[in-house]
């Protein structure tokens, strides 16, 4: 090794392991056995733009969780977005630096939560950018102004659980050339890894984890390969120092002794200039000719597009509610009725993609003027991974985390499967939109055998997700109206009911999240919240009601969350808190004690049954109308 290569990889290893010691972390041994990949792959292997931490056109490295401190300190040596104080800050609060990666941290491209996640990540990264480059030779078959490779770096532990095993089929499957996997193995013992990533169709290569010269080679033979390809790293030893004398103060004191560095968190003015130097001798011809594609590239109107795209890291959506027109006769089931709004939006952008786990058989959340997305039509925007929906959501978070706005559709019963992604996608802020259909036990798919219950509230509980739940197509327009412009995760629950257009819905009001759709006539004497379906079924209700001499207001809350951040005095004119408020939801009654006047006036489930028809239901659960009609009457008249 070159005195530029101790240099750099001994720094590497040491502002790895002071962040380590600084957090308490007790796993430096795994710094010290990867180091010599981060090393090489940022110094020989990968293309970046050293003055540019967002070039457009990197290379995308996505890590596990336990090499964090390597790229810390690595984007720190090449970029120093993230200085030296941010290294310091390891592990702490609100910092940069967090034991979980996240997009906040300036050189993150993808953020992770539980183990494997990674994995299908990194798929989705690799299918957006073959997405954009075949975006881009529609326009100009010769143009290569975008064809980044993605690395992902894992654990073999990580690499052989199921939900990794789903995305590496599926990655095969699609022949995506623009995917490397390196994974460090535990143990030198013969395996049949090789020969099965191989009959998947990965070019797989092994070599040993501190060999530099070994490990460039195999990654540069990966980076020319028209396949997806995996580089094994065996161990070079199977000699396990402990870990309590790799971090103490004796043992790394005497490591930077010899690697002459002053002290923790210490790296000398040379080391960065060697490394612009070396950089900048490697790949600044190639950056050259790609300034000069950019530049010719930007004269293109719809290639421009894309660029801005990429750079923003944002999807714009010209969306203008007041252009659709719905007769007033209209009358639908709410899932068509989403489909028509969805493809209104989606028809302005080609960076909104929808995908499904079942073909869209029974969500409807498909992009009608739009084909399949895979290897065959690489342009295509709708996504099917079939019958694998913690994949279809790994891979939906790869693509959301390059500024795609993704929708998904999944039926309700599905959310418990996926909710860790959910969490990962809040965490991250990503722009990802998630469409539950057949939201109560009414109308439920033949092979689907349990009922939804938990589950909207479930969504309601995760910190930062807006949930909406539309009662006709009105609404739906409104929710719509708010995705155009919003840019973090959404919940959007859907019903698989008739519903005609309701007279009083209007979708100026959703984004207040509750708002009066049947007002009272003379005095007021209760209110009767609902959202979705079961809106049309509380208006019914207030009118039967009125026959009785009770003056009813209904209030429609699509969304608790937009509604809870509305002014004291919006929320007291909508739900006075003298006046008697019961709630009217085909679910768990747990959401809706704060706005209930007691837990006598909340309408819902609180048990599970198995199978039953519609009526059956209605009437076991005293949800029927003149079940509820009755309860109503006698509360109101006896209290």
């Amino acid at each position: 090794m070159s005195k530029l290569d101790n240099n750099v990889l001994n720094n590497l290893k040491m502002l790895s392991l002071d962040m380590l010691k600084e957090a308490g972390c007790l796993n430096g041994e795994t710094i010290l056995k990867a180091a010599p990949l981060f090393y090489t792959l940022f110094m020989d292997g990968i293309e970046l733009d050293i003055n540019n931490s967002n070039y457009i056109n990197r290379d995308r490295v996505i890590v596990s969780n336990e090499y964090l401190p390597l790229l810390y300190s690595m984007l720190h040596l090449f970029y120093q977005d993230i200085t030296l104080d941010n290294l310091k800050e390891y592990q702490k609060f609100a910092s940069l630096t967090s034991k979980e990666a996240s997009l906040k941290t300036p050189g993150i491209e993808m953020g992770s939560m539980i183990d494997g996640d990674v994995i299908m990540t990194s798929t989705g990264i690799a299918i957006g950018e073959r997405y954009l480059e075949n975006l881009i030779k529609i326009e100009n078959p010769k143009n290569n102004l975008i064809n980044f490779k993605t690395i992902c770096i894992c654990n073999e532990d990580e690499f052989l659980r199921g939900m990794a095993s789903e995305a590496l089929t599926y990655a095969g499957m699609e022949n995506l050339n623009n995917l490397i996997f390196i994974v460090f193995k535990k143990s030198n013992k013969k395996d049949n890894l090789f020969d099965l990533y191989t009959a998947m169709n990965f070019q797989v290569d092994e070599v040993k984890e501190n060999n530099i010269g070994s490990i460039k080679d195999a990654f540069l033979d990966a980076y020319e390969a028209k396949k997806p390809c995996i580089i094994f790293l065996k161990p070079s030893s199977n000699k396990e120092i402990a870990q309590e004398q790799l971090l103490s103060d004796s043992y790394l004191q005497s490591l930077k002794e010899a690697y002459n560095i002053d002290g923790p968190f210490t790296v000398k003015r040379e080391i960065y200039e060697e490394i612009q130097k070396h950089v900048h001798k490697r790949l600044d011809k190639k950056l050259a000719k790609w300034q000069s594609l950019y530049n010719e590239s930007m004269q293109d109107l719809k290639i421009k597009e894309i660029i801005s795209f990429l750079e923003k890291r944002s999807v714009t959506c010209h969306f203008n509610a007041d252009n659709i027109k719905i007769n007033d006769n209209y009358e639908d089931n709410l899932i068509i009725s989403n489909n028509k709004i969805l493809n209104v939006l989606a028809n302005k952008n080609p960076f909104i993609i929808c995908g499904s786990s079942d073909a869209f058989v029974y969500s409807k959340g498909n992009i009608l003027k739009s084909s399949l997305l895979n290897k065959e039509n690489p342009t295509g925007r709708n996504l099917v991974i079939y019958h694998r929906p913690t994949l279809l959501v790994g891979v939906s978070l790869g693509l959301a985390s390059l500024g795609f706005k993704v929708i998904l559709s999944y039926l309700l019963t599905d959310e418990n499967l996926i909710s860790p992604f959910i969490k990962l996608s809040v965490k991250n802020e990503l722009d990802i939109h998630f469409i539950f259909t057949h939201d109560t036990f009414l109308n439920l798919p033949k092979d689907v055998s349990s009922m939804p219950l938990e589950e909207i509230n479930h969504l309601r509980s995760i910190p930062s997700l807006i949930t909406l739940r539309p009662a006709d197509v009105n609404e739906i327009i409104g929710v719509y109206d708010i995705l155009s412009r919003y840019h973090k995760p959404s919940a959007i629950i859907i019903g698989n009911k008739e519903v005609k257009k309701l007279e009083g819905t209007n979708y100026k009001y959703v984004v207040a999240g509750a708002y009066r759709v049947q007002r009272e006539k003379q005095e007021l004497n209760a209110i009767i919240i609902s959202s979705g379906s079961e809106v049309e079924i509380a208006c019914k209700l207030a009118n039967e009601l009125a026959n009785y001499g009770f003056d009813i207001r209904v209030v429609s809350m699509p969304s608790k969350e937009l509604y809870a951040i509305q002014n004291d005095k919006y929320q007291e004119m909508l739900l006075p808190k003298t006046i008697r408020t019961f709630t009217l939801e085909f679910s768990s009654k747990n959401g809706w004690y704060d706005l209930a006047t007691s837990k006598d006036y909340i309408f819902g489930i609180d048990k599970y049954v198995d199978g039953g028809l519609k009526e059956e239901l209605l009437n076991y659960y005293d949800l029927n109308m003149d079940s509820l009609k009755a309860k109503i009457i006698d509360i109101l008249k006896n209290s």
